[in-house]
């Protein structure tokens, strides 16, 4: 599994929508997301870089417990 969530699937992990992690994400409220200018990338649009543990750290919540707010339990 990918290390790196995109705005919208931290967005499932808080509990909010994906818009409140972009503006909190620009406006440095939250450290955890990354903002990659579009310049940068070429795109006409930024993007966002949420690391899976940086989010859990900051939520003060289990690495595992980003995976299954997302949906991606592990079934055995």
């Amino acid at each position: 599994m990918h290390d790196i969530l995109n705005a919208t699937q931290a967005a499932k992990v808080i509990g909010c929508r994906w818009g409140e992690v972009v503006e909190k994400g620009k406006a440095g409220v939250w450290p955890f997301v990354k903002v990659i200018p579009a310049e940068k990338l070429g795109r006409k649009k930024d993007s966002y870089e949420i690391p899976k543990r940086d989010l859990a750290n900051y939520l003060k919540i289990p690495f595992e417990e980003v995976d299954k707010r997302l949906g991606k339990e592990k079934t055995q």
